[in-house]
């Protein structure tokens, strides 16, 4: 039977899976694991941190050591710096009217050659 209503079609607004796709045991079991590596990491945060200082102040410590060691404690401590993003694209567009968005459009279709005949 075609098309038509069979025993096993669903009523409007329910659904043949409610719960959903059933999750897989080696994905449960792998965010398991990362929770418990995330609270261990957290729980040796402060030795870590002593750690990195001691590595930082030790004189006989190679440079790139102690300079890699002061950057990670400003990093946790300060957070990392953002990241500047330089936009080479000509005026300000919040500046523009409409027709001059309208005239930067056409001219970036023609360019591309998108333009209208």
């Amino acid at each position: 039977m075609k098309g038509g209503s069979r025993s096993t079609s669903w009523k409007p607004g329910q659904s043949g899976n409610p719960n959903g796709r059933p999750k897989k045991p080696a994905t449960i079991e792998a965010r398991k694991m990362l929770a418990d590596v995330k609270a261990l990491a957290k729980e040796m945060g402060a030795d870590a941190i002593k750690t990195l200082g001691k590595i930082m102040n030790n004189p006989k410590t190679p440079p790139a050591a102690r300079i890699s060691a002061a950057v990670a404690i400003l990093d946790r401590g300060w957070g990392k710096p953002r990241q500047q993003i330089e936009n080479d694209r000509p005026g300000d567009f919040d500046g523009m009217s409409l027709d001059e968005l309208r005239e930067l459009a056409r001219a970036q279709a023609e360019a591309l050659g998108l333009a209208a005949n």
